[in-house]
Formats: structure tokens, sequence, C-alpha cells
């Protein structure tokens, strides 16, 4: 129990100083990138009008999907083997 404290306590008494550092820095801007097109990977330059939006959200739907339908399989499988025996 002892130890668990004296780790504990070397081990907040090195982080706060890193955190309060951390703290105290400005956030990092990042330059837009204007000679080139606007893309998912091309660019940092936000796409036009979300060009991207949907052809990912139906991409995330998509994988979300197989998963449940692969899950449901599994978890049948398992219920029918365990009634068996």
């Amino acid at each position: 129990m002892a130890v668990r404290v004296l780790v504990l306590a070397v081990v907040l008494a090195i982080a706060a100083p890193a955190a309060v550092a951390i703290a105290g820095t400005p956030p990092h801007t990042h330059e837009y990138l204007t000679e080139r097109p606007s893309g998912f990977w091309t660019s940092n330059r936000p796409a036009v009008g979300g060009a991207y939006r949907y052809r990912l959200l139906g991409l995330g739907i998509m994988i979300t999907g197989v998963t449940a339908f692969f899950v449901v399989r599994m978890l049948r499988k398992a219920s029918a083997q365990r009634s068996d025996t």
C-alpha cells in the first residue's frame, strides 16, 4: 500500500510540471494550402460544401452493417451450439 502511494506521488510530481507547460502553450494553427484542391487526403483545406460528408457517412454505415451481420451470425451460432449440448 505504501509503495503504491509512493509511486503515485513520484508520477504526479513528474507529470504535473509537464501538464502545466503543455497547458501554457498556444494552439498550433495550420496553414491552408491554396494551390492544391480540397480533398480528404490531398489538402488540409476544407472541402467546399462538405463534398466528402455523405460518402464517408455511407462508408461508415456500410462498415457498421457488415460488422453487425457477422456479430449476429456469430451469436446465433453460439446460441445454437449451446442449446445442442
